[in-house]
């Protein structure tokens, strides 16, 4: 793409230039006085050409500023997409890790601690002089990570791209298309698709009125029956979903879901709060991979315990189909 400023600068130099030639060829004056005015014609040429040169140097400077850091935003975003998203979230809005996009904290950190924060970890608070528990990993590979210091550079340039302030003080552009975090999607989903279903999941769940809702108030009945439906259409959980996805229900309470979808799956409890990866926690229930509930009829019933209400410290037991790790629901759970 043309610059403009360069553009015109150009234009301007160039249009000085050739009149000021124009003026030396055809002065009507005898050879002294032209080799004279041509002298001064030429040196006010070069005076103007000199800033006019500056001027384009400055731009091309600034150009090659600016595709240098899109250039880090974008492998910045890559990196998070294979390595991050996990526990900062799809957008880097925190989950089991730190809110990373627009985070007041993390603006305000310095640009020497941010990368090392980044590079070598941080140590858990149980134990904060130990290397070996830590609350987020080490990522340099000085340190035993998978990343190189320039990559590092790439996820430091990715967080800061979050920041307006920081991108206005260092002359990049700011507004719509300048957070690199909104480019993270776009890069799992090219990359690892199934893993984009389950971060979707996950950013949504999570927005309070996202993919799972507000809770639907159960707790007046002591048992209750939930349906696996059929997809519909632009849904996250594919093939089906579970309906409601998300109930209120009180400990002892019997639910039996129902599988009136075309397809077969499960209805299993993970551990922890992120659909994103889970794993199952059988202890709490799970209907098994081994003995699928069919399509159509089959039913799976489920009494709810005071184990599921302790499971997690916010009472929430969020729960997946083994096969379609897409679909996902939650109780909440009171006692």
């Amino acid at each position: 793409m043309v610059n403009p400023v360069q553009a015109a600068v150009g234009i301007i130099v160039l249009l000085v230039t050739v009149g000021g030639l124009l003026y030396i060829f055809y002065t009507r004056t005898n050879a002294v006085e032209k080799t004279g005015y041509g002298a001064v014609i030429m040196l006010s040429i070069i005076s103007l050409m000199i800033p006019g040169f500056w001027i384009l140097e400055s731009n091309n400077e600034a150009s090659a500023q600016l595709l240098q850091h899109n250039i880090a935003v974008q492998r910045g975003a890559q990196l998070f997409a294979q390595y991050c998203y996990q526990c900062h979230g799809l957008n880097g809005q925190g989950l089991s890790g730190p809110k990373l996009n627009g985070n007041s904290d993390v603006n305000g950190l310095s640009d020497a601690d941010l990368i090392r924060i980044i590079s070598a970890g941080v140590p858990a608070s149980v134990a904060p002089n130990s290397l070996a528990q830590l609350q987020m990993p080490a990522w340099l590979d000085q340190y035993g990570g998978p990343l190189t210091q320039t990559q590092m550079q790439y996820l430091f340039a990715l967080i800061r791209s979050s920041d307006p302030a920081y991108l206005a003080k260092n002359g990049f552009p700011t507004g719509p298309g300048t957070n690199g975090f909104d480019q993270v999607p776009g890069e799992l989903k090219s990359s690892n698709s199934t893993a984009y279903q389950g971060a979707i999941a996950t950013a949504t769940a999570f927005a309070g009125t996202g993919q799972f809702g507000p809770a639907v108030d159960m707790t007046s009945k002591n048992a209750i029956t939930l349906n696996i439906e059929n997809s519909p259409a632009g849904a996250a959980c594919q093939p089906a979903c579970f309906t409601p996805m998300n109930i209120k229900v009180k400990v002892g309470t019997t639910i039996t879901w129902v599988n009136k979808s075309s397809t077969a799956h499960t209805v299993t409890a993970i551990k922890g709060e992120n659909p994103a990866s889970p794993s199952p926690a059988s202890q709490i229930f799970d209907s098994g991979a081994n003995k699928l509930i069919a399509a159509g009829t089959g039913t799976f019933t489920y009494k709810v315990t005071m184990a599921a209400y302790n499971f997690n410290s916010n009472h929430l037991v969020v729960y997946f189909c083994e096969v379609h790790p897409v679909m996902t629901a939650v109780l909440t759970i009171v006692p």
